[in-house]
């Protein structure tokens, strides 16, 4: 009898597991909030970095002209709130 009443309890935890989402409005904060401390750096020319947020995780695209301004786009773009994750895929290379 006992068994009975935990495999309801079993199955709502595996459902309500399964189910964890971002809400659509939130990856569209997070993008925009990449974008604004990507053009902000002083530092380094990341104007021309590319971002895409889909669950929470950042998708870095485009051209930088040195690893340094590659590992400062991730890092400024893993110091968004809600940012699960950061996919580099910037390449180095000349300034277009």
């Amino acid at each position: 009898m006992r068994r009975l009443a935990i495999l309801p309890l079993m199955t709502l935890a595996l459902v309500s597991a399964g189910c964890a989402t971002v809400d659509p409005l939130e990856d569209t904060r997070i993008e925009a909030d990449v974008k604004a401390r990507v053009v902000a750096e002083k530092g380094a020319n990341l104007t021309r970095v590319g971002v895409l947020s889909s669950n929470g995780v950042v998708y870095l695209s485009g051209t930088v002209a040195a690893p340094e301004s590659r590992q400062k786009a991730e890092t400024l773009a893993g110091g968004v709130r809600g940012v699960r994750r950061v996919v580099n895929m910037l390449t180095i290379g000349p300034a277009p």
